[in-house]
């Protein structure tokens, strides 16, 4: 049989599909196998590895070029604009032996290894059912993956001014909607009082001191202003005695309306409080020295207060909270349901019970008292100290796995309402409540089989 010609037009998935199915017969495979392989090489890798494996005997590569790649690549930062970093690498060489092609495929964290990452990462998160980082600030979800569980997780670490710098991002965001929303109210107002104007001169009714002008327009006092620029308003000087006056809503004529004024102050407001240097700003993030200057460029010398100037310093900002913390407090939330207070607490509970259960058993070997069953007596004592022990080791609590609660703070307790992560405490706390019962049942055993000694 024959090898059906690869033409060099214009190619469509539809002509790979007919070649599939024609030549099906020899070997097993399908578009569906092509298709599988989606999310970890993508739809043209695919499908030429596939056909490469039914014409395996042709030394020449299938011409891949025609088709144009129209799916754009995921990322999990919401922050970065413009085309992906993740791009299609050029073609492999057309003559290359078979056993040394790429197929057209180069690993993603060759390009760019961080972005790769992310898209892994948040893709498992969506697969196992747990909201991604991006999803957690901008969505409402259920405790114990909430905004407010991963501020405490931050502070507990002393960064959690990052997370500040991008609520106060998001608030400014908003601030910049609504100034914008204010101008085009201001010059509607404008545009009606000036339409209203123009009929009271088309009607002939016209005040006695309006002026004439050529061509039959008259301007009249109450449009002469509709075009002038506004006063400009000085800003607040640079000074630490004026930073909490930055933000404020209040301009210089007792005028409430938000105006330019208030939008520079407030970013003059965010970048002192965060994105100065180490020394000089109140909650310093980790910065580059170019987003720095950038900053300092666009805000302190040319006052531009457009949220498209922090753009920069939110998505560095959110790829280290999204790489390097957001997990951690996952993992945190999945595995762990006491906090570090409580677990020192169980530690030492867990030690003076254990140290109370073996001094009963020793006395009841050394002094020959009671019969072999009352050795049965400390399993108590065993069960609650081995429960405590553990607790402290691994920080989780089976009886709160089983009950679906979790401390979130010392001695402040929440409701597990993720399904993904309250299903997962309940298979762990059955785990360590066997695990309990099968330590303090062979601790007991061991000591009802010792016999008996009087000192």
């Amino acid at each position: 049989m024959s090898q059906p010609p690869l033409m060099h037009h214009q190619s469509t998935i539809s002509d790979y599909a007919n070649i599939v199915d024609d030549n099906s017969t020899n070997k097993h495979w399908s578009i569906r196998q092509a298709n599988s392989r989606l999310q970890a090489y993508g739809l043209q890798s695919a499908l030429e590895k596939d056909l490469n494996r039914q014409f395996g005997h042709d030394e020449k590569a299938i011409p891949m070029s025609d088709l144009s790649a129209t799916e754009s690549l995921y990322t999990s930062n919401p922050f970065l604009s413009g085309a992906s970093m993740i791009q299609q690498p050029h073609q492999a060489q057309a003559h290359r032996s078979l056993r040394h092609k790429t197929y057209g495929f180069q690993d993603p964290f060759a390009v760019a290894p961080m972005e790769a990452w992310q898209e892994i990462k948040d893709y498992n998160l969506r697969v196992n059912g747990l909201p991604t980082l991006d999803q957690m600030m901008r969505l409402h979800t259920y405790s114990p993956l909430t905004q407010s569980n991963f501020s405490s997780f931050l502070k507990r670490r002393n960064v959690q001014q990052n997370l500040n710098f991008l609520m106060e991002l998001e608030t400014h965001d908003k601030l910049w909607r609504a100034y914008l929303q204010s101008v085009d109210r201001q010059n509607r107002q404008r545009l009606s009082r000036f339409l209203e104007s123009a009929a009271e001169k088309s009607s002939g009714v016209l005040p006695q001191n309006a002026m004439a002008h050529e061509g039959g327009y008259l301007e009249t006092p109450d449009t002469e202003d509709l075009l002038s620029p506004l006063p400009p308003q000085p800003l607040t000087p640079k000074s630490p005695s004026h930073l909490d006056a930055y933000a404020s809503r209040t301009t210089l004529n007792g005028d409430k309306s938000l105006n330019r004024h208030d939008l520079v102050q407030n970013a003059l407001r965010i970048y002192r409080t965060y994105c100065t240097s180490v020394m000089e700003a109140a909650q310093p993030i980790l910065l580059p020295d170019d987003h720095r200057r950038a900053l300092e460029t666009l805000i302190e010398k040319y006052e531009r207060p457009e949220p498209v100037v922090f753009d920069s310093a939110r998505s560095h900002v959110f790829e280290v909270l999204n790489v390097f913390y957001y997990p951690l407090f996952v993992e945190e939330v999945l595995y762990k349901n006491v906090s570090r207070g409580s677990s020192r607490v169980a530690m030492v509970l867990g030690m003076l019970l254990l140290i109370l259960a073996y001094s009963i058993e020793l006395s009841f070997i050394f002094l020959d008292s009671g019969a072999t069953t009352s050795r049965l007596i400390p399993i108590a004592p065993f069960f609650f100290g081995w429960s405590f022990l553990l607790t402290s080791i691994n920080d989780f609590a089976w009886w709160f796995g089983l009950v679906s609660m979790s401390e979130i703070g010392f001695m402040v307790y929440s409701e597990i309402q993720d399904v993904t992560v309250k299903r997962s405490h309940f298979k762990r706390g059955w785990l360590w409540l066997a695990m309990t019962i099968i330590l303090s049942a062979v601790n007991t055993i061991i000591f009802v089989f010792i016999p008996s000694h009087r000192i």
